[in-house]
């Protein structure tokens, strides 16, 4: 069973934010250069386009699915395995801005585990209620914190 995230305004206006300053960065100097040659201009679209590629090809790709051992976690060329045996305790927060975060809404999960170096990835799947009764059929001895 394969869940998206949920995506929120506040996500999408931090991420137009931040292809506004790339694009700013990346264009402004080829007005700016009077001396500025064709090699100068492709280097800094090519810079352009691929970061901004790379940012919406991670930020609308994010994906939580269940597999038999364990549950996955994805977004774009990035993967997170955490076992279900691993599991301890699940939690919502809001605090999107530290720790392991595979998400793009501030209403999220917490997911405890035992290893890892964090020992805790949050997530914010679209279907939470969803998500939350699967989790709980793989994993029936994990706590839940309110």
């Amino acid at each position: 069973m394969v869940f998206q995230s949920k995506i929120d305004k506040y996500y999408l206006y931090v991420l137009i934010s931040a292809i506004v300053i790339i694009g700013i960065a990346c264009v402004l100097p080829l007005f700016l250069d009077k001396q500025i040659d064709l090699f100068g201009i492709v280097c800094m679209l090519s810079i352009f386009f691929l970061t901004v590629g790379f940012l919406l090809w991670i930020s609308f790709s994010i994906s939580y699915s269940f597999q038999e051992n364990h549950l996955l976690v994805k977004t774009g060329p990035f993967k997170k395995r955490v076992q279900y045996i691993e599991i301890t305790s699940i939690r919502p927060t809001k605090d999107i801005f530290t720790g392991y975060r595979i998400l793009s809404s501030m209403d999220a999960i917490a997911i405890s585990y035992r290893s890892g170096l964090m020992g805790e990835i949050k997530i914010s799947p679209k279907d939470k209620d969803a998500f939350l009764s699967e989790l709980r059929a793989r994993v029936p001895a994990m706590k839940e914190n309110k």
